[in-house]
Parts: structure tokens; sequence; C-alpha cells
């Protein structure tokens, strides 16, 4: 009896350790999908996902079912990674739960689901969807643009930003510019001047669908220049902006962005015009900000003309230039546009501007002159040799003036004391900067005798360790005539120079130059950008600049 005891003993003990050498492992799948049923539920499932347990997907597909847990499961699902969950994800999308249709479009997004249009047009387009489900649903329409979707997307674009987000407008103008939309073109214009309660707006993102629809916008830009849309001249009346240059200014800017002959005429029309300041208007705001919409206005008029590159534009320009009666800043814009402008004809009115005499006592004036100088020397280009005589003789003389002021007001200190004496210092402090300035016009001239027309010459100077060089070389082959290919191929090496005001110039001459051959070199340039923006803000307009340049050249 002992002994058969003993055997039972045995035999018992065998059974028990089998059982246990069986149990499912803690890492494994399958020790997790015993827990589901357990209070580890949610545990199980976020471990399910951890470890990509495409074994425990079907299990898991039939949990979603049950209705609770739910963003647990489809955010395990997502790291699983197991496509065969795509209907689910786009229930996930249609349903009334915020957050879970957010984590299924984000996946949707990250697994490429490219087929699925007609469920985000759907979603896109339902008033009654939650937020962050037609939010999602757009930015797979961003994502995967589709022909099919622009009625919507203009639906969207043309909604009432105090409604729906502002956002959602953003959203499907980008979408719209992808698909380079012409039904956009009336809703993108009347973006350029649409925020909501929060003041909120979206127009980089317009602006930018514009530039990829490109030159079929154009019409549309010009009859808003022009003072005929109707929509976006009651909204302006509505909101008191029809006043003092905005809706001038944002047309301003998107005709710089595409420049087109047709827009020349009515841009000197509307440079020409200035508003009055209402009588009503009181507020010490809204008076500034009349005024600084009609210095943004010339400045965006000026800057379009420029990019023209159109010979009508050189009268207009010269006579903002030197009309005494505008702010500084308006004649400034003429004088730094007519250098981008390139035309040789503008050389002799440049020239009658330096040969007005400044009062050393003004320092507005002084400072006008020295922005006549820099640009002289920009414009000229070399091609008539007398023209650099008369120019560097011009320049000289000036600065010999501008030396004598220095050595009378040095002089004078001497005999002076306190206060008198620190003004004195100032001066010549101040004399001594314009100085320098007219020496940096002298040194663009020799550059100029040194390069003449070879657009190899001027491309070592690109790199030059002088600032005042390295700007003269930009503009000339910006605006080089005869060797374009050269000019380009020299632009081309500085597209991507973390000198941001030499670069301004560079994408001046690749516009102007340039065709989408262009477009692989500057998509680099752009990704660069955005690494650099993740630790410098200054290039995160960089990278929006370069991407207005990649739509530009897209269509040339």
């Amino acid at each position: 009896m002992q002994h058969w005891s003993l055997r039972l003993g045995i035999s018992l003990g065998l059974s028990l350790g089998l059982t246990a050498c069986s149990k499912p492992d803690p890492s494994s799948a399958e020790h997790w999908m015993e827990k589901l049923e357990s209070g580890e539920r949610l545990n199980a499932i976020q471990k399910l996902g951890a470890l990509k347990a495409t074994g425990a997907v079907e299990r898991l597909k039939q949990e979603y079912k049950k209705g609770t847990d739910r963003h647990a499961i489809v955010a395990a699902l997502a790291k699983i990674g197991d496509k065969s969950v795509v209907p689910l994800l786009l229930e996930a999308l249609q349903g009334m739960d915020e957050s879970l249709a957010q984590i299924a479009g984000e996946t949707l997004k990250l697994w490429e689901v490219k087929e699925q249009v007609d469920t985000y047009i759907a979603v896109a387009a339902n008033p009654g969807a939650p937020k962050r489900a037609r939010l999602v649903a757009l930015e797979l329409l961003v994502r995967f643009p589709d022909p099919k979707a622009a009625p919507t997307l203009v639906s969207i674009l043309e909604s009432d930003p105090d409604k729906d987000p502002i956002l959602f407008m953003g959203l499907a103008a980008e979408a719209l510019g992808k698909l380079g939309s012409e039904q956009a073109v009336s809703g993108l214009i009347r973006c350029q001047w649409l925020d909501d309660h929060g003041r909120a707006n979206e127009v980089p993102r317009c602006r930018m669908a514009l530039n990829r629809i490109g030159p079929k916008a154009v019409p549309g830009i010009i009859e808003a220049l022009e003072r005929k849309n109707r929509g976006v001249e009651e909204r302006a009346r509505k909101f008191m902006f029809d006043k003092g240059g905005l809706i001038e200014a944002k047309c301003g800017e998107l005709l710089g962005d595409m420049p087109d002959p047709s827009a020349v005429e009515p841009l000197i029309a509307s440079l020409k015009q200035f508003d009055e300041l209402p009588p009503n208007m009181t507020d010490p705001r809204k008076v500034q900000m009349f005024v600084m919409s009609g210095v943004q206005k010339v400045i965006s008029l000026a800057n379009a003309l420029a990019v023209t590159g159109d010979e009508r534009a050189v009268k207009p320009l010269l006579e903002l230039a030197g009309d005494k009666e505008l702010a500084l800043e308006h004649k400034l814009a003429g004088v730094q546009q007519l250098a981008f402008l390139g035309q040789q004809s503008a050389v002799p009115g440049m020239q009658k501007l330096l040969a007005v005499d400044a009062d050393p006592e003004d320092p507005v004036s002084n400072g006008f002159r020295v922005q006549i100088a820099l640009n002289l020397a920009n414009l000229i280009d070399g091609s008539q040799p007398k023209v650099v005589d008369g120019a560097e003789k011009q320049i000289t003389a000036v600065q010999a003036k501008v030396q004598k002021w220095v050595a009378d007001w040095e002089k004078k200190a001497e005999s002076l004391q306190g206060q008198d004496k620190q003004a004195a210092a100032a001066n010549v402090a101040g004399y001594k900067e314009w100085h320098k300035n007219y020496g940096e016009a002298l040194g663009k001239l020799k550059a100029l005798r040194e390069c003449k027309g070879d657009t190899a010459c001027w491309g070592t100077k690109l790199t030059d360790a002088d600032d005042g060089i390295r700007m003269k070389a930009a503009y000339q082959l910006a605006n080089e005539k005869t060797d374009k290919a050269g000019a380009l191929k020299a632009l081309e090496t500085q597209m991507g120079t973390n000198d941001l005001t030499l670069r301004n110039v560079v994408f001046f001459g690749l516009g102007r130059l340039g065709d989408k051959s262009l477009l692989p070199a500057l998509e680099k340039v752009r990704a660069a950008d955005e690494a650099i923006a993740q630790k410098d803000a200054r290039f995160s307009g960089a990278k929006y600049t370069t991407e207005l340049m990649i739509a530009k050249l897209g269509h040339k």
C-alpha cells in the first residue's frame, strides 16, 4: 500500500511539473492574450502592441467589437502594423469618438492608405462629424490629393471661419494647391484677407496654393488688385480695411511670386494711388495699421514690378524714389527695387537722385543718399564703361564731402565739453559709417571693372569675404542678359547659402533665369532648411521661401 502511495506521489509530482512547464512565457503574445479576459486587460492590450504580435490581430479585432478599451486596441493594432485592420480603422474614422478617429486617421496616414479617398471625402464633408475626425480626414486628403475631392475642398475653403476652424480652410487650400485646381482660385484669393475671431489666419497655405496653381491664378489676382473682386470688397468694407493699401499689398505680394507682363500696367496704376486717412479714424492703433498698410503696399507693388524685369517699371519707380512728399520707406522701395529691376535706362535717373545734396545735420536724407549709391552700384551692369566712370566719380565726390564733415567735427570737438562733446562724437561716428558705405559702393564698381560681363568671375565673387562684393555679384548674375546659362550655373552654387540676405538675391536670380530642372536641388535645400529650423527659427521662413520657389519654377 505504501509502495502504491509513493508511486502516486511521484506521478502527481511529474504531472504538476509538466503543467508548470507548459504555461505561456510571460514575454509571449500567448501569455498576454490569456490576460485579455482578466483585470489586466488594458495592460495586456498595450503589451500586445509593444510586442507587435501579429498573431493577436484577429483576437484584438474581436475585442474591439465589445466596445471597451477601443483607443488602446486601435493604438496596439497601429503598432502591430497588420493592414488587414484598415476596415476597422475606417470605421473608427467615421465614428463619433474624436480621439479614436484621430488615432485611426494618423495610422492611415502612416500606412500610406491611399485607396480610401471616398471615405476621407465623406468625413471631411460631414458637418456633423467630430472636428478632429474632419481634421484628420483633411490631412489625409492633403497627403493623398485626388481630383474627385476638389468640390468638397472648395466648399470647405469658401466656408465661414467663425463656424468651422480656419485650419480646415488651410488644409483644404493645401490640398487644392497640390491638385493645381483652378476652381480654388477665388477662395484662395479671398483667404488672403481672412481671419477668425481669434485673429488666426491661413494666409501662408493659401499663398502657397496659389503659387502651385500658377499662371492660371494671375487674372483673378489682377481683378482683386483693381478692386473689382466683390467678395473681397464686401469683407474689406465690413471690417474696415478697404482703405490704406492692405488689399493692394497682398495682391502685389502674390504678383511678385508669379510675375506676368499683363500685371505691369495694373501694378503701376495702383502704385500711383494713395488713400487719405478716413476722418473718422481716430483710434491710434487703427491709424498705425493704416499707415503701415500703405508702406507695405508700396513695398509689395514695387517688388512685383521689379520681378517682372519690364522696362515700363523704370519711370514709376524713379518717380516714387524722387517724390519729396512721400515717406522715406516709399522712396527706399523705389530705389531698392530699381536695382532688382536691372534696367540700365534707370541709371541716369538714379544718378540724378544721387546728385541731390544732403544736409550734414539730417541723418534721414543722408541715409537715403547712401542707399541710392549702393543700389546704383548694384544696378550698373558694366556694359557701358563711361557709365561706370561717371558713377565712380560721383560717389567719390560725395564720399569726399562726407570725409570733410568728419574732419570738421573732429576739430570742433576739441573745444567742446560734456554733452556737446558727446554729441559731436556721435556725429563723427555717423559720418564715418556713411563714408564706409560709400566705400562699399565704390568696391562694387571696382569689382565690376574686374569682372565686367564674365559670369565665371562673378561666380567666384559670390563667396568673397566682403559682404558688399557678394551682393553685387548676386545682382549682376541675376540680371545677366547675355550668358544666362553661365549666370544660372553660378547662382546655383549658392542657392542653399546660410547668408539669407545673399540668398534673397540669389533666389531672385533663380526665379528670373531658372526652370523646373532646378527642383531636385531646391528640394535638398528645403530639407536642409527644415533641419536647421529646429534650432534657428529664421530658417522656417527660409524653408517657406524655398517652397515658394519650387512652386514657381514648377511652371517654367
